[in-house]
């Protein structure tokens, strides 16, 4: 009683003149540590620290049990035989999670891959049927396995989000991911089947909306395809005019970006400019490039609201012609 009351009275007297005073003026008390080594701070996203084990004495201690039997009780709980040679005589037991005997604990067991998992004076093992010593698989560890399968699983929904359901989507791909203004390779336009080459996305697909510009492009390009093939023209042709345009359109990019350069040279050789000018001259090179749809100079990410806005206004109005 006197020991909890004495406690209190310290923390009010903390609390009192930490209302009362700065700080500096209960710091000794404090550097007294009137309360022992202050426990220190705990991040809890910081995974637990690793226990390093003597792995002499793992198998050692591991040498003591035989796992026998595994089983699923009625209950649905797993039950573990074992025989016990590290206590005279030698006893066989069965043991559920979390129980204990002689000093021996079953931390945890898995039947479907036949392993158990036991812990005695502060060393832990993990054997398997019918091969004994195992690496040590604890909680922490099959947590940890878990967290790397769902980032996996998530890994290779999102590979199979991205992959192409037919060969047309992948020709497709090849000329709309690259960046506008740069050349695409030739297009390897196969004369094969043409059902296969057009086959629709395979039904039993989940497919998320585009999460890219790219995406969306290369999206649009196969609803086109499917549309132009449900019109009459074939997907060979389709890709050729496809081709068409984009090499037109490489052409466009680049010849406005060379023009704005030749301005932006100009401006620069002048020499009628300060350095603040010629920079105000580029961003509304390339924010004239932009209303183009064209890749700028420059980027520029720090437009407006306003100067995005007349950028969209001249996108939808045409590449402002």
């Amino acid at each position: 009683m006197i020991k909890t009351l004495f406690t209190f009275f310290i923390i009010g007297l903390f609390s009192t003149l930490a209302m009362a005073y700065p700080k500096s003026r209960y710091k000794p008390i404090i550097d007294c540590l009137p309360f022992g080594e202050m426990a220190a701070d705990v991040d809890p996203n910081e995974p637990p620290p690793v226990v390093q084990q003597d792995p002499e004495l793992v198998k050692e201690e591991s040498s003591k049990i035989q796992l026998c039997a595994m089983t699923w009780t009625p209950d649905g709980r797993t039950a573990v035989g074992l025989v016990d040679n590290g206590v005279e005589p030698a006893a066989y037991i069965t043991l559920f999670d979390g129980e204990s005997s002689n000093g021996l604990t079953l931390v945890l067991s898995n039947l479907t891959e036949e392993y158990a998992t036991f812990e005695r004076d502060g060393i832990t093992f993990t054997l398997k049927l019918g091969l004994g010593l195992i690496e040590t698989i604890t909680p922490d560890l099959l947590a940890q396995r878990e967290e790397d399968a769902i980032i996996a699983e998530e890994e290779a929904a999102e590979i199979e989000r991205k992959r192409p359901n037919s060969l047309a989507e992948q020709l497709i791909a090849m000329q709309m991911s690259l960046p506008p203004d740069i050349d695409a390779p030739p297009l390897p336009i196969p004369m094969g089947d043409v059902e296969d080459f057009t086959r629709e996305f395979d039904p039993n697909k989940e497919r998320s909306e585009p999460q890219t510009e790219t995406e969306a492009l290369i999206q649009a390009g196969t609803d086109e395809l499917k549309a132009a093939a449900e019109a009459g023209e074939s997907p060979q042709d389709y890709l050729k005019r496809l081709v068409e345009h984009r090499k037109k359109e490489v052409e466009r990019q680049q010849s406005e970006k060379k023009r704005a350069q030749e301005d932006l040279d100009a401006a620069i050789a002048s020499g009628r400019h300060t350095e603040e000018e010629i920079e105000v001259i580029r961003r509304e090179l390339n924010i004239d490039l932009l209303k183009r749809g064209v890749v700028p100079l420059n980027p520029v990410d720090d437009l407006s609201d306003l100067e995005q806005a007349e950028i969209d206004a001249a996108l939808d109005a045409g590449y402002g012609d």
